[in-house]
């Protein structure tokens, strides 16, 4: 596609495939109860898989519709006692989609707003966890956290009660050993990314602005013992961009000067360390850790190139999945290549966040075929499952099957869109037995288009959450 064709003055034959397809939207929201299943749903599981993705709630213009900037739905399937008891979807109620349905806006603290439309609307399409005992909705970019109720009603806009500087991040990440969630927090209007840390009790308790070079899109971010680490570039904020009327006013930058940013994570280990590094778009990392030698280790889905040419989502050219050594004494990056299979929306066993892991979990559309991808870094080696023809396969969440139990003894659980048949499933894999398939197969009788990202949220987390504070 060149930057013509991509442009507002494209014709109005323009096919943008991230309106279509599995990636189509869908205009219900629903409620089923009872659903369907197909072998047995391990009786050790009881509570509620949510996952949020864009479907936009009005057509989009396909020409300047970004896959990242879609109205918000929210979609969870209840299970207990080795019952599906429901599935629900329902539409983040930012204020376009209080517009366009006739509601009235979501209570709570106002946005930061200004720049593009997701951002001016509150659009919350990114991320789902469980934190206070109450469960979120998240965005990045200035856009408020949304509170859900256990069915997945909106309640409120939140700034954590006056404690968030006005934008957190679409994709925190939990320490297990503190229960606190972490994330990299940025805006179109500030010279700085915000590292924050929201504890226990729903109150951010740390923020830490770095200064960056440009406005770059930071969307993860990932922990060691030692530090948090972002990647500052090289996709950024245009003006020129939002001016041409484009949804995601983001582009690549040719010459950003693209670095590691190492945050130390105690407050008292000295000052933010800069690593340079090629010039690679690392939107989502599966993981970091500590070396002996004192570098980070850090593994993610990387791209050489991203909103070039094609302004409407991340499938410009194949990515490949890279490991990345920080060196913080050199200030230097060593990039190595560990598989060149595409392959994205990475997740391991969320017990390990922040120390060395063997296992990974990711989503792949290599070719057409929708597959689960198992790599086994220290072996080398991968393994995979095929969701088969017409069906899609989403971010794989790992369950361990007891609370003790060792990394990769337990449960993969996604969400699969079937377009052969306009519905769903939620699919459950032991983890360690691929080839088996699934032990349990959830079926609704309802389309769920492609998302982001989502979490297993047990009825005793939430219940842990509330005890400790007393609830």
């Amino acid at each position: 596609m060149t930057d013509t064709q991509a442009g507002p003055e494209a014709p109005s034959t323009f096919r943008n495939s991230w309106l279509e397809g599995p990636f189509a939207p869908v205009d219900q929201e629903v409620t089923v109860y009872d659903l369907k299943v197909t072998g047995s749903i391990p009786k050790d599981l009881d509570g509620r898989l949510l996952r949020v993705g864009p479907n936009p709630v009005d057509p989009e213009n396909p020409v300047t519709y970004n896959w990242f900037t879609g109205n918000g739905m929210v979609h969870g399937v209840r299970i207990r006692d080795g019952k599906a008891e429901w599935y629900r979807n329902r539409f983040v109620r930012d204020d376009h989609v209080a517009r366009s349905k006739g509601l009235p806006p979501l209570p709570g603290p106002q946005q930061l707003g200004g720049g593009a439309r997701y951002v001016a609307d509150n659009v919350v399409n990114t991320h789902i966890f469980p934190q206070a005992g109450k469960t979120w909705a998240f965005a990045e970019a200035g856009v408020l956290p949304v509170e859900l109720s256990y069915e997945l009603e909106c309640l409120a806009k939140s700034d954590f009660g006056g404690s968030l500087n006005g934008s957190w991040t679409g994709h925190p990440h939990r320490d297990p050993a503190t229960g606190e969630l972490h994330g990299m927090s940025y805006y179109h209007g500030w010279e700085h990314v915000s590292y924050q840390v929201i504890d226990t009790a729903g109150k951010v308790r740390r923020t830490v602005d770095v200064p960056v070079h440009g406005r770059p899109v930071v969307h993860d971010c990932a922990l060691t013992e030692r530090y948090a680490v972002f990647l500052d570039g090289p996709v950024a904020y245009s003006d020129d961009m939002l001016k041409k009327g484009y949804a995601f006013p983001f582009l690549w930058g040719f010459e950003y000067p693209t670095r590691w940013v190492l945050i130390p994570r105690d407050g008292t280990g000295g000052d933010v360390i800069s690593a340079e590094v090629d010039r690679w778009a690392v939107f989502h990392i599966l993981g970091a850790y500590d070396l002996p030698d004192g570098r980070v280790a850090l593994i993610g889905p990387s791209n050489s190139r991203m909103f070039v040419t094609d302004h409407t989502g991340p499938g410009e050219v194949p990515g490949s999945l890279n490991l990345y050594l920080i060196d913080p004494k050199t200030g230097k990056t060593e990039v190595k290549i560990l598989d060149e299979q595409p392959q994205e929306m990475p997740r391991l066993d969320d017990r390990l966040t922040g120390d060395k892991f063997r296992y990974g979990y990711f989503s792949s559309r290599d070719q057409g075929m929708s597959t689960l991808i198992k790599q086994d870094l220290d072996a080398k080696t991968k393994e995979s499952y095929a969701y088969g023809p017409g069906r899609f396969g989403m971010e794989a969440v790992f369950v361990p099957r007891t609370p003790d139990s060792a990394e990769d003894d337990g449960w993969l659980m996604t969400f699969v869109t079937d377009m052969t048949t306009r519905t769903a499933d939620v699919v459950i894999l032991h983890a360690q037995d691929l080839k088996a398939g699934p032990v349990a197969t959830i079926h609704i009788p309802h389309r769920v288009p492609i998302g982001f990202h989502g979490n297993w949220v047990p009825d005793s987390e939430l219940a842990e959450q509330r005890k400790v504070l007393g609830l």
